[in-house]
């Protein structure tokens, strides 16, 4: 009764320890946003009118092909919605590639970005889990 605790608990520290986050859902799975600049470089100052991207890795692990919707939402601290962008694509089978949505900043202060996955039919629904990033405007 212990053991699969304890095994439990390793695998979770594992994952917080080393950072590596996914939104997973079926065959697709959605990582960790990281913010880049226009350039697709990892960008580690967001700064007031300056553009920046919220790049993330979607993979299908599935062996059909996939169709999705990439939703990034930016809120402020008011939880009002500032930004909402997404995109629509398909995958193959065994394939990941990395996505990305750009927002310019007008007001400097803590937001919090959304990332996930919509199905890419008329009538979207949640394919993956929504991530929730803070970001620090300057």
């Amino acid at each position: 009764m212990l053991r699969p605790a304890l095994v439990f608990s390793f695998l979770i520290a594992t994952i917080c320890i080393f950072g590596t986050v996914y939104a997973t859902s079926g065959d697709l799975t959605l990582s960790l946003p990281t913010t880049v600049d226009m350039s697709g470089h990892q960008k580690s100052e967001i700064i007031v009118g300056e553009p920046v991207g919220f790049s993330s890795v979607i993979t299908n692990h599935g062996t059909t092909e996939k169709r999705f919707i990439y939703v990034v939402l930016v809120l402020n601290q008011a939880k009002q919605i500032e930004f909402q962008e997404g995109l629509s694509a398909s995958i193959g089978s065994s394939q990941s590639f990395t996505v990305a949505q750009s927002w310019t900043p007008k007001e400097s202060g803590t937001y919090t970005v959304q990332t996930v996955l919509l199905n890419g039919y008329l009538l979207s629904s949640r394919i993956t889990d929504v991530i929730e990033t803070k970001i620090t405007v300057k």
